[in-house]
């Protein structure tokens, strides 16, 4: 878990620079969903969004195979890349800064600082010592987990949305807004002192009158919170097994049905203490 941990950190401070790119070249969103980034599994990248340059449609991604920024064309041809390693992230911007002007965007804002600021994870540089091939293949199973399982609840309620990672908390996660009473946020969330380790989430969210969390069901895995300001449940990744994908799938989807069917019921006037799986 603590080479998942630390694998978490240095990819959130590495993918910076994309948010950076996000924020600079993609149209403004109120909620800074612009920024967002996503998990590709099937290129084992970390992407931004489409950018519109003077050379055409352009995608800044982080290659977790080979530790390398790139920049794709509209046929995910590599147009260039910036090594990772041995960079502070002054270097990463200067050199990220020197392409775009290569090819005649304007880049004083894209070295502005973002809205927000992610802990100090005192990391200066990376270097190979660094690098921990079994974190990254966690990191890699359980965000590709993350983004299956949002699939799931989006099929589940039958409404669909973007996947994406936001850099600030850099959480794999969605919101589903059910109807006018109820909203649904699901992802997969890094270590913070609410939980002590990485963890699963769903919440609700309501209109005008709270949810009232009574009656709630038992959960084979995980736990329900509702003492604190944020009231939800969460399913630390210990109870997720790896590398079974078999059993990883079970334990997340019965966490899923059971506290989505939860949600569902609370709108609707549920009382009752059914078990529902």
């Amino acid at each position: 878990m603590q080479e998942y941990i630390k694998t978490d950190r240095q990819l959130h401070w590495l993918s910076q620079l994309i948010a950076k790119a996000n924020r600079t070249y993609v149209p403004e969103k109120k909620d800074d969903s612009h920024t967002n980034l996503y998990y590709d599994p099937l290129s084992d990248r970390i992407t931004g969004r489409w950018i519109e340059s003077p050379e055409g449609m352009i995608l800044f991604t982080f290659n977790l195979k080979t530790m390398q920024f790139e920049w794709l064309d509209r046929q995910f041809r590599l147009l260039v890349s910036i090594p990772a390693l041995n960079r502070s992230a002054g270097d990463l911007e200067k050199e990220t800064g020197d392409y775009l002007k290569s090819i005649g965007m304007e880049t004083e804002n894209f070295f502005r600082e973002l809205r927000f600021q992610i802990p100090d994870y005192k990391i200066e540089k990376l270097s190979d010592d660094d690098i921990s091939g079994r974190g990254f293949d966690h990191w890699k199973y359980y965000r590709d987990l993350a983004n299956q399982a949002c699939h799931s609840i989006m099929g589940y309620f039958q409404l669909f949305t973007e996947i994406r990672i936001w850099p600030h908390h850099f959480d794999t996660g969605i919101y589903l807004e059910v109807n006018r009473n109820l909203g649904i946020g699901f992802g997969l969330a890094m270590k913070d002192e609410m939980v002590g380790q990485p963890y699963f989430y769903i919440a609700g969210y309501s209109g005008e009158d709270p949810l009232i969390y009574d009656h709630l069901p038992a959960l084979p895995s995980g736990n329900w919170i509702t003492g604190s300001q944020w009231k939800g449940a969460v399913l630390p990744l210990s109870d997720v097994p790896f590398p079974d994908s078999d059993q990883a799938n079970k334990t997340l989807r019965q966490f899923i049905l059971k506290t989505s069917l939860w949600y569902s019921g609370s709108i609707v006037g549920y009382k009752g203490g059914k078990d529902f799986i």
